[in-house]
């Protein structure tokens, strides 16, 4: 079963991404990045988000990481579209990354994240970077 970093184009994903690599290594799994496409239907558009997407992740991963990214199209609803297919690859393991929240943000999380943690059904791992 393949660990899941969902990759949210945000300055927590470094991090995230870091521990993501992590675990995969330690349990031997693959590691799967999931982020969503920017849902443009232009030709083409999709085929360079995705090389732009692993470029990037290829610069921030170590070679010796048994990994790969997966653009989701956001259809209606960007995070349903990512549940939908967290929910079909049955991972060990989400990781997602997240930023220092003020005491009513900890409760509250941020609609899109509360929205994963209410909906993913296997363990979440929440990762912050440090201050």
């Amino acid at each position: 079963m393949p660990v899941v970093m969902i990759h949210r184009s945000s300055s927590e994903d470094a991090t995230a991404l870091a521990a993501a690599q992590g675990l995969s290594r330690e349990r031997g799994d693959e590691l799967l990045i999931l982020a969503t496409a920017s849902g443009s239907r232009a030709e083409g558009v999709l085929d360079l988000e995705q090389r732009a997407f692993n470029d990037q992740l290829q610069s921030q991963l170590s070679s010796d990481t048994e990994w790969h990214a997966e653009l989701i199209a956001p259809g209606e609803d960007p995070i349903e579209s990512l549940v939908a297919r967290v929910h079909a690859l049955r991972p060990s393991t989400v990781v997602v990354g997240t930023r220092h929240r003020t005491a009513v943000g900890k409760l509250l999380f941020g609609h899109d994240l509360q929205r994963l943690l209410m909906y993913i059904e296997v363990p979440i791992l929440l990762v912050k970077p440090a201050k």
